[in-house]
């Protein structure tokens, strides 16, 4: 069975539940996983982009995204953003009943996002927390069905229609996570999206609250973090992330997390 830690810091098998209360979500690029999640927002002005739909604000909502859905969540760093996350592989609750079918289609082809009512996040917490504390494993899945069974209905009430952001933010984040270790020209970018340069510059920075040049280091930084954590060199880890050579890197690793790479990996440890 798979093992998971994915920035929790506790590695977990069937289900998990996490807290976060900082200024930046714990995971601030495009990505996807193995597991299916549900992240309640408390708080925070927030961004939310999936392949067909785009929210921002900050409204209290619910976040579901199933296995292997692509989503980007980001947050506005001057306010506080709270969140309780409940995530769970599809083994330990598949087939448990014969509800399990109806119950996920809440989580949407693309991922699903409800905003919520403070009485109606309350009530989801509550159950979070309920399913935390819980002891037997019957009792965990049984818990986990019925927090389905009131997003089911949460989602058919009437809610803000759904917006989507522009195709080319999701094909331009896409494109960087495939191809970050090639040298990427914003412009040659844009004219593959089949939009202006200013265009893709603008609407990047407003769909995703990053620069696309910030956010194709950090894409950059992250995949140096993961090569350098297993003991590749720093001119390998350059060479392979797109860096033009381990000084650019050094250099890249200071400004954004104010360290040299060997201290942070020491530190993350």
């Amino acid at each position: 069975m798979n093992r998971y830690d994915y920035n929790f810091g506790t590695a977990w098998e069937t289900f998990h539940v996490e807290r976060r209360e900082a200024y930046s979500t714990s995971v601030t690029d495009y990505h996807k996983h193995g597991f299916y999640e549900i992240n309640l927002i408390l708080s925070g002005n927030v961004k939310v982009l999936m392949k067909d739909r785009f929210e921002s604000g900050k409204e209290k909502r619910i976040v579901l995204t199933a296995p292997q859905t692509p989503h980007y969540i980001t947050c506005d760093p001057d306010t506080l953003y709270r969140r309780i996350y409940l995530v769970f592989t599809d083994r330990f609750v598949a087939n448990l009943l014969p509800e399990w079918d109806s119950l996920r289609t809440v989580f949407g082809q693309s991922g699903n996002i409800i905003t919520l009512t403070k009485e109606e996040t309350d009530g989801l917490e509550r159950l979070i927390e309920q399913t935390e504390r819980e002891d037997s494993v019957l009792g965990q899945r049984l818990l986990i069905y019925y927090i389905l069974l009131q997003i089911s209905k949460l989602s058919k009430k009437d809610g803000p229609a759904a917006r989507q952001a522009p195709s080319y933010i999701f094909d331009a984040l896409s494109y960087i996570e495939e191809n970050f270790s090639e040298r990427i020209s914003f412009t040659e970018l844009a004219r593959k999206l089949y939009v202006g340069r200013t265009t893709l510059m603008t609407g990047f920075k407003l769909h995703t609250g990053v620069p696309i040049g910030e956010y194709l280091c950090k894409c950059r930084l992250r995949n140096a973090v993961k090569l350098l954590a297993n003991g590749q060199t720093l001119e390998t880890a350059a060479e392979d992330c797109g860096f033009s050579d381990s000084s650019s890197l050094i250099k890249a690793f200071k400004r954004v997390y104010g360290t040299t790479p060997h201290k942070y990996i020491s530190n993350h440890k």
